[in-house]
This record gives structure tokens, sequence and C-alpha cells, in this order.
């Protein structure tokens, strides 16, 4: 039976309205209820709480069912509870911890893989000893007992003006140095001082000092020795190019086979002879101006030898072994008050094959040398000196074939061993082969050495790399040996 309409009852008894139980609101103007509205919507929709907006939250009340909406307790759905979220967040913050760990594991075990070697540390037999010896050294023989060293000479030429005060008579002779050649024997031939060397226009040139010449090689080779030579005269007719030169002394002796197999050459011309009037400086300027130009040339020749390219390979030219030669030029007038002196400098030096050095130097001073490689870490510092064999006084220290040497110090003595051989032997190895008995027979083979240490990259890999070029060695001193 479907019920009548709700109806307002509305009773009239006086001009005062009454109402008969029903609550009634005043009447509003329409605009009234827009205005309201949008104040509601402005407030909720800014008012969010878990994601939704109180004006949807509001919606959503409205369609719950009486009976929740009067006092029973609301309750979430599992996909809402607090405790789902917080459950999601660690779970999430767990796998991104686990990504980067994996991450970080593999980039080094990459990273292992890509710098996979070994490096072997080397620790060699060293000794330290006082050293008082004696050597034997020549630049013409070789055998037990003696080390051959060779020679090279460089020369310069330093010049400097000084103010001239007066003239003078001036008598000077040419000279120069040549190159004496010895074809005749392969025994070594003497020249006395003061013997006599002819050019082909007749001009005579004397050697200042005794000198021997080397003996032919074995393959024919002459033997040679440079020397210098003076005119026999004063005058600028000495004054000569390149030229060639003969002994006349063979010839007029009848020796014919010496005449023509020993003779000489020059390279560079015959320079500073004079006889004449010229300007001329007070001696003691020009003797302050010569010692200037000595020790000029001592520092720039040392610094030529040093950075020679013709320097060779193995060698070493001790402070000792170095000799000079110098020869006061003709002094030269430069416009008409000054006068150019010049000092001609000629540096000899002896070279020392180092390695035989360092291992006559052992095998005199250690008697339990056995012969392996050795080297001296401190050679600097020992004290090297050489004493001429000559026994003439007139035979310069550069002119002489044979010399003894001195060596006095304390020596630092360190054995050597083959790099490459060494990383051989530890090629496509077990990396514990030094805990076997012997050590894997390492050592004995390479008996420079006193012990070593080996670390092999990934650590998790049981052996060294088959390639060679996968092993780095390096050398080390152990600061705990006591000398």
């Amino acid at each position: 039976m479907r019920k009548p309409p709700l109806q307002d009852v509305i009773v009239r008894g006086s001009d005062t309205p009454r109402h008969s139980g029903v609550r009634r609101t005043p009447e509003r103007e329409p605009h009234q209820f827009r205005e309201e509205d949008d104040r509601r919507y402005e407030r909720e929709k800014f008012d969010d709480v878990d994601g939704v907006s109180s004006y949807e939250r509001h919606d959503t009340e409205q369609e719950e069912p009486l009976h929740e909406r009067r006092g029973h307790k609301r309750t979430h759905s599992p996909l809402t509870h607090p405790s789902f979220r917080e459950s999601n967040t660690s779970k999430k913050w767990i796998a991104i911890a686990l990504g980067i760990g994996a991450i970080v594991v593999l980039s080094s075990v990459t990273l292992s893989l890509l710098f996979a070697g070994a490096t072997v540390t080397v620790y060699p037999m060293q000794e330290s000893v006082t050293v008082d010896a004696e050597l034997t050294v020549s630049t013409t023989e070789e055998g037990e007992g003696i080390l051959h060293i060779e020679k090279t000479v460089m020369e310069k030429i330093a010049a400097k003006e000084v103010v001239a005060l007066g003239e003078e008579e001036v008598e000077e002779r040419a000279s120069g140095n040549i190159t004496i050649y010895n074809e005749y024997s392969e025994t070594a031939q003497r020249i006395i001082k003061n013997t006599r060397f002819k050019t082909p226009e007749g001009l005579i040139f004397r050697v200042s000092s005794s000198v021997e010449i080397p003996g032919k090689k074995t393959d024919g080779t002459p033997g040679s020795v440079e020397v210098t030579v003076q005119a026999e005269e004063p005058g600028e007719e000495y004054n000569i190019g390149a030229t060639t030169f003969t002994i006349p002394g063979y010839e007029e002796s009848g020796l014919t086979t010496h005449f023509e197999k020993i003779y000489a050459k020059s390279t560079e011309g015959m320079t500073g002879g004079f006889d004449g009037i010229r300007r001329s400086v007070n001696e003691e300027d020009r003797q302050v101006a010569i010692t200037e130009l000595k020790t000029q040339l001592r520092d720039e020749l040392r610094a030529q030898l040093l950075e020679s390219p013709d320097m060779p390979e193995g060698y070493k030219i001790f402070n000792d072994a170095v000799f000079f030669e110098f020869d006061e030029q003709s002094d030269v007038p430069v416009g008409t008050d000054k006068v150019s002196v010049s000092v001609k400098g000629k540096l000899h030096g002896l070279l020392f094959p180092l390695d035989a050095f360092e291992k006559m130097l052992a095998e005199q001073t250690m008697a339990a040398y056995t012969g392996i490689p050795i080297y001296i870490d401190n050679i600097d510092e020992l004290s090297v000196a050489l004493v001429s064999d000559e026994n003439e006084e007139s035979v310069q220290p550069w002119n002489a074939d044979t010399y003894t040497v001195m060596v006095q110090g304390k020596a630092h003595f360190i054995w050597e061993f083959d790099e490459d051989a060494l990383k051989s032997d530890f090629a496509g190895k077990d990396k514990e082969i030094l805990t076997t008995p012997n050590q894997g027979d390492i050592l004995q083979a390479h008996p420079g050495i006193d012990k070593l240490g080996v670390s092999v990259r990934p650590f998790w890999k049981g052996s060294f790399p088959e390639s060679t070029d996968d092993i780095v060695v390096i050398t080390e001193l152990d600061e705990n040996t006591t000398f």
C-alpha cells in the first residue's frame, strides 16, 4: 500500500508561528547556497588524507550504510592499511640494497679479471765491502788481470778580447794535431820527442813529446795515435791546411819499409804562425785572461763529454781519468785597441767498461765471489786514481797506454738476475710454488736472488698467468740486511 506523500501541516492559531515537532530551517536565497558550496569545496579540496580528498571522502561516506555512520568503527581495506604500506616500503629498500650489492660484486669480479696478473718481488743478494784494490788497465792490451779501456778526445777553442796597450816584435810557431799510423807491424812503434814530420811542400813539424803507435790489427787495420806537432820555424807560411806527413829520418837511415808504412795525416790546419810586429797586451792581463779561458774550457769540455752522443753505452768515465791539454794560440788584433787572446783545450778521457770493472773489483775484494753478474750501487762514492806506467817524465799521461788504477772506499755490491728467465720460471706454475720443497728450484736457478715475494690477481686464482707479459717483476733491497 503506497503511503501518501508527506505534507506540511500548518497550524495557525495566532500571529506567532509554533512548531509541531518538526524542525524547519530558515529559507535562503539561491545564491547563498552556491556561495556556501563553493567555500566547502575549496576547504575540502586541500584537506587530503591518505591520498583521498575530503571532498571525495565526503561523497564516499554518504554511500556508507547508516549503521556505520552511527558510531560503528570503520575498518581499512588490506591494500590501504598502514601496516601494508610500511611492509611494501621495507621490501622496496631491501630490493634496492640487494641490487647495489650485486652491482658491487659483479664490478669487483670484472675488474679483477680485467687486471688479472701476478707480481714477483725480488730481494737480490747484496754485500757491502771495504775496497782497497789495485787494477791494471790498458788501451792496447787485453788478457788475464788486465782491463781493456777506451780513449776519447774532444777539442774546443775559447777566446777573450783584452785591451792592447802597446806593440811588440813577435815570433811564433804554428801548431796543430796529426794522427800517426802504423801499417808496418803488429808490434807497437815508438816515436821520440822532436821527431820530424815533413809535408809534401817540405815544411817540417816536430812532435812535442814521445809517443807509442799501437801495432796494426790482425785484419790489417793500422794502429794509430794522435799527437801535437809544432812548426820548426816561426812564420805565417806554416799556417797550412790539412795534409799528409812522412818521417824523413826513416828515409835518411835507409829504413824504406818503415818510411812507407809509418806516416801521418792531419784533418785540420796548422795555426798560430807569425813573425813580425803586432799589437800587444800587458802580460799580467794576458795571463789572467788565459787562466779564465782554461777554467772555462775544462767546464765546457766535461759537459760536452757527458752529453756526447758518441759516448759508448755501458762505459763510465771517472773524474781522475780525464786529462786536459792546453795550447795558447797567437794573439789576434781586434780593431785598433784590442787583442783577442785564445786557448785551445783538449780533453783526453779514459772510458772504463763498467760491467768488467765491477766484476774485477768483486774478484779482488770478495773471496766467495763466484762470477755471477754484479754491480756497485754507489760507484760514484769510490775514489779512483790513475798513475801512468810510462817511465819517461816527458810522456804526457794522456799519451800513455797502460795505467795502474787505485780504487778505495766502501762498495755496496748487488747481485743481478735474469728477469725474463725468472718470469718464464713462474709462468703457469702453482702460486704456492715457493712453499714447496726447494721452492720449485727457482732460487737455485737464480743464485743472485736472496728471497722472493709473490702476489697473484685475482686472489682466488690458483696459478700464475701463462703469459710472461702478465707477470711484473719488482726489485727491492732488503732494509733489514746489515753490512
